[in-house]
């Protein structure tokens, strides 16, 4: 299985985000929506990560 792009993920995310902000899940359904965008919010975050870690060694090789 292919890892999902940045794209995906956030695109994930801001589907859960909207899921719960219309109000009609359940309370369980609203907590599994969370814990999934908590998930996709760390994967997005990892992702920056390392390309911040990426432009900051291009930088300082340039440099």
């Amino acid at each position: 299985m292919a890892e999902k792009t940045f794209s995906e993920a956030l695109s994930n995310l801001q589907k859960a985000a909207d899921e719960i902000s219309r109000q009609v899940t359940s309370l369980e359904e609203s907590i599994r929506l969370f814990e999934e965008g908590m998930k996709e919010a760390a994967y997005c975050n990892e992702i920056l990560d390392a390309a911040s870690q990426k432009i900051e060694t291009y930088i300082r090789e340039e440099a």
